[in-house]
């Protein structure tokens, strides 16, 4: 919706004024407008009008037969001691300025003078409408910059939760002689300082990257490129990870992964970090001595990747917002920590491959994650 500044308001209403005091006009308005063309009358949006109780009845004056011949020149349109002038910057009309008296006609050179008003006002409505264009754009900009970077530093706390993980199980098998216990604790010391640089990043300052840039940025939700997928091999090293982990905690983990499973349609990358997130959620949100199941079921044209746990359980209001980016739910102010952007980026993963993804939970009990993707058929 085209609107003024606040700025460019100011500007209108001090002209006007400077026409009523210096000019005599008894009323003076100013009205920007869209697309002026075809020799329609245009839809006048006010800008400002003095004195605001003794505005005239200006827009009588666009008529089918009088508009298109003055929105044709600069010169204007005079009629009834009315002054009705186009707004017009680079060839395009982008307003309008009206005046009128009632004592005497207008003089060349009370004209003229009003034309330059005119011309002031255009440069002001087109530095308006170019300054506008900036913030707006620089806003969705800075919003895709944002989600990126968000994306980014999401996706980076995964794989370092494994290697802290794998980390912290090679401490406790190798004796404190071992000379290669110090390479360990090497490892776990700048796991954790790059978790805390992380923890710091949450509400990351905007970056600043072309936009180029960021649209082929080395993420799977980037560059998307679908192929057929091997999906055995990214469910077992999956598993083998979270076993890891899940043991940590105390946690049961459970695969239940067909040794013939169809290639999917997909991305690599994107599969493996929607599987990682869903089962990451999992082992977050499942107290010990909880159990987690990893599976995946063939259907007709179809592979269905799912992920059972008996964790704390999704209330059903949350669930239509569970994939909006940023919304926790219940967990906003919990105990557990988390930014609301796995789910959201798994989504938007899945989506990018044709695929689709559900959930099912009750509160107390668990949840259960089904991924759905399209198989490709073996010949």
């Amino acid at each position: 919706m085209l609107s003024a500044s606040p700025d460019l308001i100011a500007i209108a209403r001090s002209q006007i004024i400077l026409l009523n005091q210096s000019l005599g006009a008894v009323a003076s308005a100013m009205y920007i407008t869209e697309n002026v063309a075809d020799g329609r009358p245009p839809n006048l949006i006010e800008v400002a009008v003095f004195p605001e109780e003794g505005a005239i009845a200006l827009p009588e004056a666009f008529t089918t037969d009088t508009f298109p011949m003055m929105s044709m020149g600069r010169s204007g349109l005079v009629r009834q001691r009315r002054f009705v002038l186009p707004l017009i910057y680079e060839e395009a009309i982008l307003g309008f300025l009206m005046t009128g008296r009632e004592d005497r006609d207008w003089l060349e050179y009370e004209q003229l003078q009003i034309q330059q008003i005119a011309n002031t006002l255009a440069i002001a409505c087109a530095l308006d409408r170019r300054n506008q264009w900036l913030v707006t754009s620089q806003q969705r900009h800075y919003q895709e910059q944002t989600n990126f970077l968000e994306s980014l530093l999401h996706q980076l706390r995964n794989p370092l939760t494994a290697i802290r993980t794998f980390a912290q199980l090679l401490s406790r098998r190798i004796i404190a002689e071992d000379p290669n216990q110090k390479f360990v604790t090497g490892i776990l010391r700048e796991t954790q300082h790059l978790q805390d640089l992380l923890s710091e990043a949450e509400q990351p300052a905007p970056l600043l990257l072309p936009q180029s840039e960021v649209v082929q940025a080395l993420l799977p939700a980037a560059k998307m490129e679908l192929v057929p997928v091997e999906v055995h091999s990214i469910l077992e090293a999956i598993a083998s990870f979270a076993h890891a982990i899940a043991q940590e905690r105390n946690i049961q983990f459970l695969a239940n992964i067909p040794d013939q499973l169809p290639k999917v349609l997909g991305n690599e990358l994107a599969l493996r970090e929607v599987i990682v997130n869903l089962v990451e959620n999992a082992l977050k949100y499942t107290p010990s001595q909880g159990y987690i199941l990893l599976g995946a079921d063939v259907k007709t044209d179809t592979v269905c990747i799912y992920i059972q746990d008996t964790g704390v359980g999704i209330p059903e209001a949350d669930l239509p917002h569970l994939f909006e980016r940023n919304f926790r739910g219940r967990q906003e102010n919990g105990a557990i920590a988390g930014t609301g952007l796995g789910l959201a980026i798994a989504n938007d993963l899945v989506q990018q491959m044709e695929g689709s993804i559900h959930v099912i939970s009750e509160v107390g009990k668990g949840s259960t994650f089904a991924v759905t993707l399209k198989s490709i058929l073996q010949r």
